[in-house]
């Protein structure tokens, strides 16, 4: 079991901590963040995969584990001051778990407060990567964890709705990072939120165009914004795919988040469809062990090199001021709009 002695948890250098998100359900997330976290600890990297989907909790199957462990609940609701109680060993050198909860009313639905202490306790893990398999969709709660490093890990597929959602997704996660950057009731929020109600409707308002609104209007913490904003580079991993067309899809997705955002994202794996993956998840056997030199396998290997090679550092102003909701950020109409250009 990991140990987080009192003087590790002070001295330590940050763990390495890479949530994992897609824009809908359906992609194989879970799937990739299981057999993502046995590679790395595989070649030798202390690795810690968290179940965040604290709606539908279920990542343990994929391991072959029982649900009978304690789980993030028992933190939540402070039965635990720690994380460390939780790690549950699975069997494989270098790799633990942290079981979600759907034991306990109200997790999936976490304040501002729980969640600034859970991503405390995750960066004080003794562990050279921590994997957060979160949610599908783009909740406040998941978009969030998303937001905790800069180059966080988006699956999707390359089907048109799947792409679609992964732009939606990366929209969303750039609006939530450009609000949070100012305190909660400030006069730059109040902007910001008059600029999304002030869109007309139908057409996609321009993040762009908002960045620019509220740096004309508040020059210096504006300023400050954007240069947060500009280390933000999050990484794609296209699954499922299976010719040179779902490349192109992937280029598409890149070259439009760019141009309508200003927003770079690095690609860092071309998984193929395995038709084995579904009976491993099945038979709770991740397809890694079962089968490593298939093409799975070894694409996914080649993309945990390439995690490798970044650091995945903590973005500190993200839950530096207390946040607020906000309206929606486009949705259908961005998707409607979006389809002509990715099928061109």
């Amino acid at each position: 079991m990991l140990k987080i002695s009192s003087i590790t948890r002070i001295l330590k250098e940050m763990v390495n901590i890479i949530p994992v998100a897609s824009g809908k359900g359906g992609v194989g997330k879970s799937a990739l963040s299981a057999n993502l976290s046995i590679l790395l600890a595989q070649s030798g990297k202390k690795t810690v995969l968290v179940d965040l989907d604290l709606g539908g909790a279920n990542l343990h199957t994929l391991l072959g584990l029982k649900n009978n462990h304690t789980g993030l609940g028992n933190f939540i609701y402070r039965q635990f001051t720690t994380l460390e109680p939780l790690l549950q060993e699975t069997g494989i050198e270098n790799l633990y778990f942290i079981a979600g909860d759907c034991l306990f009313p109200g997790t999936a639905n976490l304040g501002f407060f729980i969640k600034k202490r859970l991503i405390k306790e995750l960066h004080l893990l003794d562990a050279d990567y921590v994997i957060l398999d979160l949610g599908a969709g783009a909740a406040f709660n998941t978009l969030d964890f998303f937001l905790i490093t800069y180059n966080s890990l988006l699956v999707t597929t390359p089907e048109i709705t799947s792409i679609l959602n992964a732009y939606s997704f990366l929209k969303s996660a750039a609006y939530r990072f450009f609000t949070c950057q100012f305190k909660a009731k400030s006069e730059e929020r109040m902007a910001i939120q008059r600029y999304i109600e002030n869109s007309t409707e139908g057409i996609e308002s321009s993040f762009e165009g908002l960045v620019k609104s509220v740096c004309a209007e508040f020059p210096e913490t504006g300023e400050r914004a954007v240069r947060e904003l500009s280390k933000y580079r999050p990484q794609v991993i296209l699954n499922q795919g299976n010719s040179v067309q779902d490349l192109e899809m992937a280029r598409r997705l890149r070259s439009l988040t760019f141009s309508k955002m200003g927003i770079s994202i690095d690609f860092v794996g071309f998984i193929p469809k395995d038709e084995a993956l579904p009976l491993s998840v099945a038979m709770r056997k991740p397809l890694v062990l079962t089968s490593p030199q298939s093409a799975f396998a070894r694409q996914l290997k080649a993309a945990v090199e390439r995690i490798q090679q970044h650091s995945y550092s903590y973005n500190n102003a993200m839950f530096e001021y207390e946040e607020l909701p906000m309206n929606s950020t486009g949705g259908d109409a961005d998707l409607r709009l979006l389809s002509e250009e990715f099928i061109q």
